[in-house]
């Protein structure tokens, strides 16, 4: 006997959440056909992201060099004059380019990295084989970086570079 007033109120349920799901699913706002972009013939256009480059954006090519202090899982603390960064390619605002750096075993090691850079100075580096930096503009030919590297070869830097002019 208790099954069927159960029942009842369970269909009941299903029918409040259905009104309910049915009126939260209304339909969005949509963007005016006179706000898209349209082809010649006058249909709208398909939208295709576009790279460009802001007009403000600054150039970061060329050679810096600088000094790096900090610490490492392997070595302890650690501070050297050999930091080199080649920024040879910029396209807007990312760029690419190989850093050379001398391990406390006395090796020069090099990597390409990439990066991106933004209208007001703030740039952003991942090194193709470890590490991710991060920094800003302190001149148009100074920067300050932060280098940071989780892992068994743990490392944390703050990088001064200078760019080489000439």
């Amino acid at each position: 006997m208790h099954s069927g007033k159960y029942g009842i109120a369970g269909i009941a349920v299903v029918l409040v959440l259905l009104v309910f799901i049915a009126g939260c699913t209304g339909t969005a706002q949509t963007t005016s056909p006179s706000a898209l972009p349209t082809t010649p013939a006058g249909s709208a256009a398909p939208l295709t992201p576009q790279v460009t480059a802001a007009a403000s954006t600054p150039n970061l090519v060329g050679v810096w060099t600088g000094t790096t202090v900090g610490n490492t899982k392997a070595d302890g603390f650690r501070e050297t004059n050999t930091a080199r960064y080649n920024i040879t390619d910029q396209k807007g605002s990312a760029f690419s380019g190989i850093k050379d750096y001398t391990r406390a075993n006395g090796i020069t090691y090099h990597e390409n990295f990439s990066g991106v850079v933004t209208p007001d100075g703030r740039i952003s580096i991942v090194g193709h084989v470890a590490g991710t930096m991060t920094g800003t503009l302190t001149g148009q030919n100074e920067a300050e970086f932060t280098f940071l590297q989780p892992g068994d070869d743990a490392k944390a830097f703050i990088i001064h570079l200078t760019r080489q002019l000439g």
